[in-house]
């Protein structure tokens, strides 16, 4: 009789420790992700202020502009997507990007062409990206 005591005794205090220890364990996750949201509201604030101070006065003649013209500014602002070329060719950003990722593996390497791949050739439904993950993760280590 004793020793049944004593292991639910035990039981009794495993349960316990791991209780408080999973309430601990989601109280600290918790108070991070508190922590964190606050830093991140805070770091903001900073530089949103340091933007304000950065940025020169505006000057008002007293005339709203109108909103044609606000548009205008806008849409100046904001970089436009690289269009394909009306005759199909791929255009020059493009190129530029593909060259500058190519120029970032190391010397030695040329680019001896750069062409469209339609969507009838590359024969999956997955997809270029898809068929290349596939493609890494079942090859067999070697």
């Amino acid at each position: 009789m004793s020793n049944q005591i004593a292991l639910l005794a035990l039981e009794a205090s495993d349960a316990t420790v791991v209780l408080t220890s999973i309430t601990l364990v989601f109280g600290m996750l918790v108070a991070l992700c508190l922590i964190i949201t606050l830093e991140g509201k805070i770091f903001a604030a900073i530089n949103a202020k340091k933007a304000a101070k950065n940025q020169p006065p505006k000057k008002n003649s007293g005339t709203p502009a109108p909103k044609a013209a606000q548009n205008t500014a806008k849409a100046a602002a904001a970089p436009a997507p690289a269009a394909p070329a009306a005759d199909g060719s791929i255009p020059g950003e493009i190129v530029a990007a593909i060259a500058a990722a190519v120029a970032s593996l190391g010397e030695g390497l040329t680019i001896r062409g750069i062409r469209r791949v339609s969507k009838t050739q590359a024969g999956s439904r997955r997809g270029v990206w898809g068929d290349a993950g596939v493609s890494q993760n079942t090859t067999p280590f070697m």
